[in-house]
């Protein structure tokens, strides 16, 4: 038996000895004559001792139970009290809570007043309600401190409920880690605001800043990349005792030891004079910032030192070269320690350059009609240069066509700066989108990225037209970057549809939206007839022209008939972000498959093989001479070099070939099997 029970049933014995104790000794002492008349005095002491009552003292073991037990009724009492002053310090004692005021309603689009210098910025904290927060924050109640709770795409602050995640845009959840269903919606930041330039200091804290009203440069501030206020404007005709500026333009925003450089594109005269002065041209000037104050020095029109690019106020080019006269779209990159301008040239039109700061001479031709070969729909303009990295690899945007024409985005990716240049692949971000009638209806150009808590956004200006297709106004918004296995991008607003065939039909394609709601046709039969795909840019040309951007479709339906009656139809769901749909119809039957593969180092070249079902290979099926650099292909079942046809039904495998400098001795290839009913077919060349 445990111990406890023994000292237990041993204090019961000594209090009945006690009680009993001199009967028992008489008694004892009798019997013990009778038996043993001869029995000694020592004897009868050890009899006597035997019966002798236990002492009062419990034993070593009670008591320290005893101990233990009074220890663990104090930690009780403790632990309570601590409970009961919690739960008073937080008003849980009241029967029913105070009804807390609704708060007012957020505007969708921040308002800002540039004609406020400077507006101090006010921090918003949106308020609790059923353990959600405003604007999709998502808090978490169950902690103390903030040491104690990751809020991975969020911030947390403490209150006196605990600690909370307020969770970034797009995402919800307790502790941030779940998209919401706007994870990819397209938002507007500053009404007004163009070639907008976006500085990360922190997760936490962003400076924006843009063309506005060519006179100034506003610069806003932001915590959370959704309301932002006005810090500061710079005015450089103030700033300059002996100079005045307009056409203040496309400024670039970055940090060196512990302060900030500015430069912008403008032209300068003497005070007093008129601006703009004929005889000149927009030039780029810089000027500093020693604190986050923002408040700037008095420009000086850039100058990189002998035999490197210089600005020039005059029209023209300076002596040594319209590839070293700097003129507009300024863009400083990569870290202190490798720090690169890129800008724009004029010559032909306009051209992108750059240079590393640490050899300003040494002079790198990116893009532009002067040194590349472009499509006549890029009108001869190259610029907005912005450079940022991603998993091993570089990307170079650049803005194609006029402002206020046809303005998209492209971009080539490359793993070092010196390689970013139209000897790449140059793969389309954006097209301008156009109405029923060809008239240009919105534009998007001159971005910058980006980076909070590992998620990448796209800002950049997007332009509204008139009816008569002329550029009204234009706005900075902002779209989450998402990237493909290969590191490439999706697009801001193309989505190239594709779908088996059933012959003698005719095809049309509506749109399922996020709310519900559907708009159909968005492309009717009159544009698609009998093809077997279409591109959406973000606009249902069929249905009054209604803009849907990509961020805000649930599902695509393509409607199906021969007779015209228009009532079969598959929908097929979508991600709000990919640019490649595949819908299968029943019994349909795959007429093309698109390809893509990844990009290998400058100069490589492709071709494309293909192996039958009877284990014969066509190879080349469509050579590099048709391919060339691209890294995309649709096959249709014309092998163009082969001079055969070979229906996708009867292809089993795959294969795209790259060599450098023509040495196809020396080719790598790479392929998948197919089946010959895939409609997209991705391809990794090692």
């Amino acid at each position: 038996m445990p111990t406890i029970y023994t000292s237990i049933t041993s204090s019961v014995i000594q209090v009945h000895n006690e009680t009993n104790v001199k009967p028992r000794i008489q008694t004892n002492n009798s019997l013990k004559t009778m038996i043993n008349r001869q029995t000694t005095t020592r004897s009868l002491y050890r009899t006597f001792a035997t019966y002798t009552p236990l002492s009062k003292r419990p034993s070593t073991v009670a008591i320290v139970f005893i101990v233990l037990g009074v220890i663990a009724f104090c930690i009780f009492l403790c632990v309570l009290i601590y409970y009961i002053y919690q739960r008073w310090r937080r008003r849980k004692f009241c029967k029913s809570p105070p009804v807390k005021p609704k708060p007012p309603p957020t505007p969708a689009v921040p308002l800002v007043d540039l004609r406020k210098y400077p507006a101090k910025p006010i921090a918003r904290v949106p308020p609790y309600k059923n353990n959600t927060i405003a604007d999709n924050f998502s808090i978490l109640r169950s902690t103390s401190t903030c040491v104690e709770l990751t809020c991975n795409n969020g911030r947390c602050i403490e209150t006196t409920q605990g600690a909370n995640c307020i969770c970034d845009e797009g995402f919800i959840g307790t502790n941030c880690n779940q998209q919401a269903s706007d994870f990819y919606r397209r938002t507007q930041l500053i009404p007004g605001l163009a070639d907008p330039d976006i500085l990360a200091i922190n997760d936490d804290l962003f400076y924006l800043t843009g063309t506005s009203n060519a006179m100034s440069l506003p610069i806003f501030q932001s915590t959370d990349l959704i309301n932002f206020h006005l810090k500061i404007t710079y005015d450089p005709s103030i700033s300059d005792s002996m100079y005045n500026y307009c056409f203040i333009w496309a400024p670039d925003l970055s940090k060196r030891d512990g302060g900030y450089d500015l430069y912008f594109s403008a032209q300068r005269v003497s005070k007093g004079a008129p601006c703009p002065a004929n005889g000149q041209d927009v030039t780029t000037f810089f000027a500093r910032a020693s604190d986050d104050n923002l408040i700037f020095s008095t420009p000086v029109l850039v100058d990189f030192g002998i035999g490197a690019p210089k600005g020039r106020i005059a029209a023209g080019c300076n002596s040594d070269g319209c590839l070293k006269t700097v003129r507009i779209d300024s863009a400083v990159v990569g870290p202190e320690n490798n720090r690169w301008f890129f800008y724009v040239w004029f010559s032909n039109g306009n051209n992108i350059a750059s240079f590393q700061f640490a050899s300003p001479t040494n002079l790198i031709a990116n893009a532009g009609p002067a040194s590349f070969s472009i499509p006549a729909s890029e009108e001869k303009i190259n610029e907005a240069p912005e450079v940022f990295w991603h998993a091993g690899q570089y990307y170079l945007f650049i803005s194609t066509a006029f402002f206020d024409s046809q303005y998209a985005m492209s971009y080539v990716m490359a793993p070092t700066i010196p390689d970013l240049t139209r000897k790449r692949a140059v793969r389309i971000h954006s097209i301008a989108q156009r109405n029923s009638a060809g008239k240009l209806v919105q534009s998007h150009g001159h971005n910058s990225i980006v980076v909070r808590r590992g998620q990448f956004f796209n800002v950049f200006h997007q332009g509204i037209f008139d009816s008569a297709g002329r550029l009204i106004e234009r706005s900075t918004f902002k779209q989450r970057l998402a990237f493909r296995p290969d590191g490439s991008l999706y697009t801001l607003n193309t989505i190239d549809i594709r779908w088996t065939q059933l012959p003698l039909y005719q095809y049309s394609v509506d749109v399922v939206k996020k709310d519900g709601s559907s708009v159909g046709p968005c492309i009717s039969v009159v544009r698609i007839g009998a093809t077997l795909e279409t591109t959406y840019v973000g606009i249902c040309p069929d249905s009054g022209n209604q803009l849907v951007d990509k961020g805000d479709i649930a599902a695509f339906r393509l409607f199906y008939s021969r007779n015209n009656i228009w009532r079969d139809f598959v929908e097929v769901k979508y991600d709000g972000v990919s640019d490649q749909l595949a819908v299968y119809l029943p019994g349909g039957i795959t007429k093309q498959i698109a390809l893509r593969w990844n990009e290998r180092i400058t100069g490589t070249r492709y071709s494309l093989d293909v192996r039958r079902r009877d284990g014969t290979w066509v190879a080349p099926c469509v050579g590099d001479r048709t391919i060339g650099n691209n890294i995309e292909y649709v096959f249709n079942g014309n092998c163009q070099t082969a001079q055969i046809f070979i229906e996708p039904a009867d292809i089993s495998y795959i294969r795209i070939c790259s060599a450098i400098n023509d040495d196809w001795a020396r080719a790598i290839c790479s392929g998948v099997e197919y089946d010959g009913k895939m409609i997209y077919v991705s391809i990794t060349i090692p």
